[in-house]
């Protein structure tokens, strides 16, 4: 029966191949989707998950009354230790402000290799006591008890070593202030670890370098730059430990706290939740958004549910024509349940064809996909997203022949065979529903995709308050590479193309975390405002393009008794000063129970130092030649002659450390990578919503068309034009795309405002916005339909009428 029932399923989907090749394809291109899609979901998932008792282990974050930070304070982590019988041990993270990047050297065999390198963190001797890893060299239980030690990933290891074990070999970290003898005590393995703390090295806090300055930090309040981890004992609730925390911040902090006129609070972050569901400020590293994940997990769940819908759809949409056959098989002793199992192996088998041909669509375009998400993902990396694939074509083929099966098992065969048939009311019903749905749902991705894009434009055009255009971008890492910053500067001036150049600790688009509590004239500490610092040299303000408003920017030829800072708008509101008497105030803040003054020498215009995604905070330059990064303005289009002006002065002074660069507006746009990729991600798939609702639209349109065969060549015969044909095959799908349109509103609406939310600045939603997006959706159909009406109603009504 089995054997009979397959010959018979594919005798039918060979006869009607355009049927075939139109569920095909589509369950196809719907299950690869969900392949894609899934990896990528199981893969976010994944992060933090495998982590030696994982479960135990959480972060312990700052927040406040209208902010939550990641970072904590210094002697937080030794508090909980010796403060909690719950805790069974603690560390901390700590990532240098400032400082992206740092210059790693090694010398083997006479040969210098020298690599600037990101993600390195400095960690306690707690720190693989709490947290796992998997060591390929040395032991992780004494890799950070001596001083000096730097524990290397197995790609960096690789990259500096090659095949030889880096174990016990020296290694220079050079940094802004000097260069600084390591140790590599340990190389761990990062290929395929998925963690939010995305290491490449990670140094001792025992050290020669910051060592002395981290165990000065040891105020409660401020210096809130380590992340610190507790790994609580199996026993602890932790509900119950975080409502302790309270009182033992109280007991240490209080007196800190008050010092500083600000209030803060304690709360736990599970490990394992950190990565998709932490979207707070000062984060380790790049985070995911589970948010993200719904929204792909939909996209996907739509497309395939498309591709059901049109089997549902064009099952029904012939059932005139099979209902023959099922009153023959009735007739000849086939029986309700042997009809249902039929028609369920077709679909199943339709479903089936889908899915191999879904695995050669995902295994052909993975390599375009990886370059969307950024990611390294292989199709047969996990055998659970390859298992759930497999079950969910069985859930589809059986989803979309349900229907189909019960409705058309259902037929009387008297009623079928003497030409009195009665499923042709119920089914047009319902595919008007599945059609409604369908185009609902291609509306909505239509407006998602014409929202993302103008608001990935208005974040492309807003005026920032500054110039990013033209900036070049040269990173002083090193002792030496600052010290000879005037060098450089004078240098390059000599290019007419330069037209200044200047020294700053950070520029717009990168993090900027140095802060201080800053009070005004008259106030106390019990008005303290934080505000951002940027340590900066002169002609800052005039290389970058910020808006003087009052006063004068750093030069030179200008001094004052007190050192001396420039506040934008945002700061001086803050502060409770005017913008027109500000000038020559003063701000203080209390470090280590000294006073401090600054002279205020200017006032720019509020600017958006960090992406659209934030609001404008108060911020401040102070003038100090610390180093950082020299950013020179240029003009015209000589860029590869500044480059190289830049890279043969670099050259000439002498400085050891690699010439790298980069441009101030390619890193600002970085702030928006993540939506960028979201971005083209829903484009691609909204495409392939709409093309596989089309593509069910157009079959049915087919299936409707033959039916009216003989009503077309009558009516072509009393003179109807082939318009007015054309117009009738086409406006009940009019009607029911236009429906669709009006139900796709409320969803898009919320859809939109929920993306929008991640930024400050937004795009408004405007009524056009609905009314652009239903003229593509309808005009989308109308295009579909219309190419198979026209065929027909071009058809010589003698073939029509000879066809019946």
């Amino acid at each position: 029966m089995l054997r009979n029932n397959f010959k018979i399923s594919l005798r039918n989907l060979k006869k009607h191949k355009s049927l075939t090749v139109i569920n095909v394809l589509g369950m196809a291109v719907g299950l690869a989707a969900c392949l894609l899609i899934g990896l990528f979901i199981f893969d976010e998932l994944a992060y933090d998950q495998n982590i030696k008792d994982g479960d135990r282990i959480y972060r312990v974050a700052l927040e406040t009354s209208d902010t939550k930070w990641a970072g904590s304070p210094g002697p937080l982590a030794e508090g909980l230790k010796n403060d909690f019988e719950e805790v069974e041990n603690s560390t901390r993270i700590m990532k240098f402000p400032e400082l992206d990047q740092m210059l790693l050297k090694s010398e083997s065999n006479g040969e210098i290799k020298q690599f600037y390198e990101t993600k390195g963190y400095y960690v306690d001797s707690t720190f693989f006591d709490v947290i796992d890893y998997e060591f390929i060299s040395g032991l992780p239980s004494n890799a950070l008890k001596a001083p000096n030690s730097v524990i290397l990933s197995a790609s960096l290891a690789e990259k500096f070593f090659g095949e030889t074990d880096p174990l016990n070999q020296p290694i220079t970290i050079g940094l802004p202030f000097g260069d600084f003898d390591y140790t590599i005590t340990g190389v761990f393995e990062d290929r395929n670890r998925q963690s939010h703390i995305d290491a490449n090295y990670f140094l001792s806090m025992e050290n020669n370098d910051i060592g002395n300055g981290v165990k000065r930090m040891t105020s409660w309040a401020a210096n809130n730059i380590f992340y610190t981890y507790v790994k609580l004992k199996p026993t602890t609730e932790p509900n119950v430990f975080e409502a302790k925390l309270p009182a033992f911040f109280d007991k240490h902090g209080a007196a800190d706290l008050k010092a500083m006129g600000v209030e803060k609070s304690l709360f736990l972050q599970p490990l394992q939740d950190i990565y998709l569901h932490s979207n707070i400020e000062y984060e380790l590293g790049a985070t995911g958004n589970v948010t993200t994940l719904y929204v792909f997990g939909s996209v996907a769940g739509f497309i395939l549910l498309i591709a059901c819908i049109n089997f549902m759809n064009l099952a029904t949409a012939r059932s005139e024509k099979r209902s023959k056959e099922v009153g023959i098989r009735k007739l000849l002793g086939a029986n309700k349940r042997e009809l249902v199992r039929q028609f369920l192996g077709e679909s199943m088998l339709v479903s089936l064809i889908g899915l191999i041909i879904a695995f050669l669509l995902a295994s052909f375009l993975m390599p375009y996909f990886n370059d969307l998400t950024g990611k390294e993902l292989d199709l047969y990396q996990r055998s659970f997203p390859l298992i759930a694939i497999f079950l969910l074509a069985i859930v589809a083929g059986l989803l979309a022949g349900t229907y189909p099966a019960f409705f058309l098992s259902a037929f009387t065969p008297s009623a079928v065979l003497k030409g009195k048939f009665r499923g042709r009311l119920s089914g047009f019903s319902l595919r008007q529903v599945l059609v409604v749905f369908q185009f609902a749902i291609s509306a909505c991705l239509i407006l998602m995709v014409f929202v993302i894009k103008n608001q990935l434009d208005f974040v492309q055009d807003q005026d920032l308050g500054f110039n990013k255009e033209q900036q070049l971008i040269l990173p002083l890492k090193s002792e030496d590479a600052v010290s000879k910053y005037d060098v450089l500067k004078a240098g390059l001036l000599q290019n007419s193309s330069v037209k200044s150049v200047t020294l700053a600790t950070t520029y717009p688009g990168i993090e900027s975390i140095e802060s201080m509590m800053y009070y005004a004239d008259g106030k106390t500490v019990d008005d303290v405002v934080n505000i951002t610092n940027a340590f900066v040299g002169d002609d800052f303000v005039e290389t970058l393009g910020f808006q003087l408003l009052e006063g004068r920017s750093f030069t030179e030829e200008y001094t004052s008794e007190y050192p001396m800072i420039i506040l934008n708008e945002s700061a001086l509101k803050s502060l409770g000063y005017e913008v027109g008497e500000a000038v020559g105030r003063k701000v203080h803040f209390d470090w280590k129970g000294e006073l401090n003054t600054l002279e205020i020498v200017g006032v720019v215009k509020d600017f958006n130092y960090q992406s659209l995604h934030t609001k404008i905070n108060p911020y401040a330059f102070i003038k100090e030649n610390r180093g950082g990064y020299l950013i020179a303005n240029f003009a015209g289009p000589n860029t590869d002659e500044v480059l190289a002006t830049a890279e043969s002065i670099w050259g000439k002074v002498n400085i050891a450390d690699p010439f790298i660069y980069s441009f101030l507006d390619q890193d600002f746009q970085r702030n928006y990578e993540k939506e960028e990729r979201v971005a083209n991600i829903i484009i691609g798939f909204a495409l392939l919503a709409i093309i596989i609702a089309c593509l069910g639209l157009y079959g049915l349109t087919t299936f409707m068309t033959e039916q009216r065969t003989k009503e077309i060549g009558i009516r072509k015969t009393m003179g109807a034009s082939d318009w007015s044909i054309v117009t009738l095959l086409s406006k009940d799908f009019g009607k029911t795309v236009l429906l669709a349109i009006l139900i796709s509103i409320p969803l898009s609406l919320y859809l939109s405002n929920a993306w929008l939310e991640n930024f400050a600045f937004k795009i408004e939603l405007k009524w056009w916005y609905f009314a652009v997006t239903g003229l593509v959706a309808l005009m989308i159909a109308m295009i579909t339909v219309s190419f198979q009406s026209i065929r027909s109603a071009m058809m010589n009504p003698v073939e029509s009428l000879k066809s019946e």
